[in-house]
């Protein structure tokens, strides 16, 4: 298919896990483009030839065809189409990719996918609205609880609170989550003097980190975050 030539600019999002496809189309409509959403190689096969695409994001690893084995395809069809691999480790395939994709960007780093869109289809950088991600000593920690499937049970982890967002955080912890998956978040701030326990959703999962986006906030929670944000961020 032919690139669009009006209206917003078409990018196929192709993710196996459904979360990160709606974090793809949120962030890609903030900015202005339009996103088509695949969860699995052969659909956004059938997709590419449904639509006219200016750009497709392909994750790595998928159940049916990996990201390569789908960019191949999809630069063998549509030569001219520019590919990210949108990954939570960057594959070991950058020499067999050579002239198949255009960009490779980590996962947990929506922003920067945003950007490289934009330099590859040679568009204007976009304003994008950043937060401040306080640091925490290493000191600090949390807890994190979720429900186990077979009994119900609930088990606790430790984990290490890395960066605090009014509507998220990022940590280290040991325990079996994936993104989507929903938990309960027991921390406390010392140079807040706050101590919250949230329920959060499983945001990324890299090799040492991972990230929550809080959910379920009352107007009070929100309010105690957004003084503790702003504190960290003069500290």
């Amino acid at each position: 298919m032919p690139r669009s030539t009006a209206g917003p600019k078409t990018v196929l999002c192709v993710d196996d896990t459904p979360y990160v496809l709606q974090m793809l189309d949120m962030f890609l409509t903030a900015v202005g483009y339009r996103a088509i959403i695949a969860s699995h190689g052969r659909e956004a096969i059938e997709l590419a030839s449904s639509f006219d695409l200016d750009a497709a994001i392909l994750d790595y690893e998928m159940p049916d065809l990996n990201g390569l084995e789908v960019a191949h395809i999809l630069k063998r069809e549509h030569p001219d189409l520019p590919i990210l691999m949108y990954s939570a480790r960057q594959p070991q395939t950058e020499v067999s990719a050579a002239g198949v994709v255009d960009a490779y960007v980590e996962k947990e780093n929506p922003q920067e996918l945003v950007l490289a869109l934009a330099r590859v289809l040679g568009d204007p950088t976009p304003v994008l609205v950043r937060r401040r991600f306080p640091r925490f000593p290493a000191s600090s920690r949390f807890t994190l609880r979720l429900q186990d499937a077979e009994d119900q049970a609930e088990i606790a982890f430790q984990g290490t609170l890395r960066d605090l967002a009014e509507g998220g955080c990022g940590g280290q912890v040991d325990a079996a989550i994936v993104p989507g998956d929903l938990v309960s978040l027991g921390f406390g701030v010392p140079e807040c003097d706050i101590t919250l326990e949230l329920r959060a959703r499983v945001r990324y999962r890299n090799a040492d980190s991972h990230g929550f986006e809080f959910v379920d906030l009352t107007a009070s929670q929100q309010k105690q975050l957004q003084l503790c944000v702003r504190t960290l961020a003069q500290a």
